[in-house]
């Protein structure tokens, strides 16, 4: 069973993560899935990248010759988020790069589609990296420490779920 507030696997009617007890009235799930490799999510993030690129200089380029270099760093993750947004929340859950690779992005709690709030919070969470890194933050070896962490965290949860995944509620599943 998968715990409906954190999404971890338990085997029992109480969390040991959260603390959530089936007894509160929410609904846990025992679907399980054919959950996306590391490999495959690493596909999809490289055809993401590479489709972002182009559109992302050019508003880097644009924005950072009326302001200055932060502006357009921070205009360049909005259009990276929009295009989270726009794909993430159609049915299908899915960018290109999820496309191309054969996966999706699902509920952890139930495998339905996800909501615009959990496609706010799992982008948020990899714009913060960015954001950070943007300004500086005085700790960027820091912060590019975390984002290679959340990048390799599938590779040692039973559910290869990243620190984004965690805190959206959501799995990236195979077709």
């Amino acid at each position: 069973m998968y715990c409906a507030n954190c999404g971890t696997e338990t085997t029992s009617s109480y969390c040991s993560v959260c603390g959530t007890s089936a007894a509160t009235g929410r609904t846990w799930t025992t679907t399980t899935f054919a959950y996306a490799g590391w490999w495959q999510r690493v596909g999809a993030t490289i055809i993401d990248n590479l489709i972002l690129f182009i559109p992302t200089e050019i508003v880097i380029y644009t924005v950072s010759r009326g302001l200055n270099y932060v502006v357009a760093d921070l205009a360049a993750i909005v259009v990276e988020g929009f295009y989270m947004f726009v794909l993430l929340t159609k049915p299908a859950a899915q960018t290109i790069g999820n496309r191309a690779v054969g996966t999706r992005v699902r509920n952890a709690t139930d495998g339905g589609p996800i909501s615009p709030n959990q496609v706010l919070r799992r982008f948020g969470l990899v714009a913060l990296y960015s954001f950070l890194i943007v300004f500086g933050a005085g700790a960027v070896t820091l912060v590019g420490l975390a984002a290679i962490a959340d990048s390799l965290f599938p590779l040692f949860t039973p559910r290869k779920q990243t620190l984004h995944d965690m805190y959206a509620r959501t799995i990236v599943v195979r077709k």
